[in-house]
């Protein structure tokens, strides 16, 4: 077990064969190879990135910007110590996104749990842009 700051810790379980970012008993995020599955399948929904703009509302590890290299991302983040999980290049934004999302996207990736909020990613959506919800 490793501490990141903040209350979290980094914890990698050899038999599963994956990391996962505890907040006390809580996962806040895993890095499995389904996860990792999950991402490559939103990957492909994407298309050709390289001239495109990808918001992330939720960063976690930052699986999916590690598999969405040649886009222009930022990370939104509400845990300042997930940082660190953060690709050289992609921008993060610690604090709760709906202070601090701005700007417009090609693609959002609605990356936390419950209903997507539609209506209020929409607005910071460039013509013809798309949200990816967590799961379908």
């Amino acid at each position: 077990m490793t501490d990141l700051g903040d209350g979290l810790t980094l914890e990698i379980h050899n038999g599963e064969r994956c990391r996962m970012v505890m907040l006390g008993t809580i996962n806040i995020c895993i890095e499995s190879e389904s996860e990792i599955d999950r991402y490559k399948t939103l990957r492909e929904e994407t298309g050709d990135l390289a001239s495109k703009s990808v918001a992330w509302i939720g960063g976690g590890m930052c699986i999916g910007p590690r598999l969405f290299d040649g886009a222009k991302q930022t990370v939104y983040e509400i845990l300042p110590a997930l940082k660190q999980f953060c690709p050289e290049g992609v921008k993060f934004i610690p604090g709760d996104w709906r202070d601090t999302l701005t700007g417009k996207y090609d693609v959002i990736v609605y990356d936390l749990g419950g209903d997507v909020p539609r209506g209020i990613l929409s607005q910071h959506l460039n013509r013809s842009g798309t949200i990816l919800p967590k799961e379908d």
